[in-house]
């Protein structure tokens, strides 16, 4: 187990030893319980979102590949 895993997995434990109760974390909540929100994000919202980050990363492979063609080998 990782150090950071073994952080947050300590801290886990100690907040339901402090509590007296355990409760799941919210992304193993049963839907419809009251941790559940509306999603305020539209799907062209999401889809712009993804085509955002899509061109970034295109953008930063080819900012990549033009510094390894400049490089001597």
């Amino acid at each position: 187990m990782s150090p950071s895993m073994s952080l947050a997995y300590d801290a886990e434990r100690s907040r339901q030893s402090l509590t007296g109760r355990s409760t799941p974390p919210a992304r193993f909540a049963r839907p419809g319980s009251a941790t559940t929100q509306t999603n305020t994000i539209t799907a062209s919202q999401a889809r712009a979102a993804r085509q955002r980050e899509a061109r970034r990363d295109e953008r930063a492979v080819a900012a990549w590949l033009r510094e390894l063609a400049g490089r001597p080998r």
